[in-house]
């Protein structure tokens, strides 16, 4: 329950913008030992069915671990989702990402995630990695995904869960970021720029690393039309 808990806290810890659309997830058979990590159902498969009903092409949900020790790494960890009839191997991604499809099979089935380590080994967050193309990010689209976010992935959650989900998801934004401090984004009207504003506000990205952020929290005063430049070295985060 404790393990729970804490995924709750962070189940809206949003993510990386390289990542690709979600992949095709495979019905595999596996002969090396699992090991039950969490459970699916309360969880993973009300914010995963949210995201694909409401942030498909967006939006792809994902579950990241992080090694307890240095010494552990991530290397090899591979995760199954995993229930009485089958097993669906989770598509990985850069930085301990998994990518986590629907199932209403194996939701029925009370399925869980598995992992080929040991469960203490590794801890657990849930982020959403947005989708859309680098040049495809406008005031507008930023408004729209924030609003969505807010209104729809909390919408599908049981009633013990929401005031949690809200209190996460109040302060959502999209963070344009870069590996340097001052970075100046342009915010063009076709190829005029209209405004300037600069990466200052430090975070960590899910690499661990330490990144340079300007907060758009969709309430910025320019017309949805306004395209946010991204940076050569920039990524994009929702927290």
């Amino acid at each position: 329950m404790r393990r729970l808990f804490s995924l709750l806290v962070v189940v809206l810890w949003f993510g990386v913008a390289r990542a690709g659309e979600p992949e095709a997830v495979q019905t595999v058979e596996v002969h090396r030992e699992r090991v039950r990590l969490l459970p699916y159902k309360n969880l993973f498969y009300p914010v995963a069915k949210a995201v694909q009903q409401s942030l498909a092409g967006r939006v792809a949900l994902a579950v990241q671990l992080r090694a307890t020790r240095q010494s552990l790494g991530t290397d090899g960890i591979q995760v199954w989702l995993e229930g009485a009839h089958e097993a669906l191997e989770l598509a990985p991604q850069p930085n301990g990402l998994f990518l986590v499809p629907v199932s209403d099979r194996i939701a029925a089935d009370e399925g869980h995630l598995s992992i080929n380590r040991r469960s203490e080994e590794v801890s657990v967050n849930m982020v959403l990695l947005p989708t859309l193309a680098r040049d495809a990010w406008t005031i507008g689209a930023m408004r729209r995904l924030l609003d969505d976010a807010r209104g729809s992935v909390g919408s599908l959650l049981p009633w013990y869960q929401k005031p949690l989900m809200w209190v996460v998801t109040r302060r959502l934004a999209v963070s344009v970021c870069s590996r340097m401090r001052d970075v100046p984004l342009q915010l063009l009207d076709g190829e005029r720029e209209v405004a300037v504003v600069r990466t200052q506000e430090e975070l960590r990205n899910y690499a661990h690393e330490t990144v340079f952020c300007h907060r758009f929290s969709g309430d910025e005063a320019f017309p949805e039309t306004t395209r946010v430049v991204i940076p050569e070295d920039g990524e994009v985060l929702l927290m």
